[in-house]
């Protein structure tokens, strides 16, 4: 593992280790105005998995008025849409498609929900892929 430094941690980004968002405080207007924190500490014992447990006086709060969520997802919710229509799915669970297309004619899929959780150059470049077997086809 190593340490990388960014331009945006050179531009005075904080980075703080170990913590964990507790909650997400709102103002009378329901917007977002901090967010409630704590540190952890990893704690082990044998024949079991690792937990994380709060440090005990460690809880803070750090003003916020945005919070982006970047959460992973091992596939596509198939129950819905995907289902309704039918669409095949690869032995990951993703979306099944070759040279973009779906098992149904005419419905294409791209980016996470074709190739699994990934980088969003990644969703750039099948976007733009996409985009020409659409329109192609």
């Amino acid at each position: 593992m190593i340490l990388r430094t960014s331009s945006s941690h050179e531009e005075g980004c904080e980075r703080q280790w170990s913590i964990v968002t507790k909650e997400f405080i709102g103002d009378e207007q329901g917007k977002l105005k901090a967010l409630k924190i704590s540190e952890v500490e990893v704690k082990r014992e044998a024949g079991k998995a690792p937990s994380f447990v709060e440090i005990p006086g460690s809880e803070k709060l750090i003003p916020c008025e945005l919070a982006l969520l970047a959460m992973g997802f091992l596939h596509p919710q198939h129950n819905g849409l995907l289902d309704q229509l039918g669409i095949e799915y690869d032995e990951r669970g993703n979306v099944k498609a070759t040279r973009y297309q779906t098992s149904v004619e005419g419905v294409f899929a791209t980016g996470d929900l074709r190739r699994g959780q990934s980088l969003v150059v990644w969703a750039i470049s099948e976007g733009r892929e996409a985009a020409i077997a659409v329109d192609k086809f």
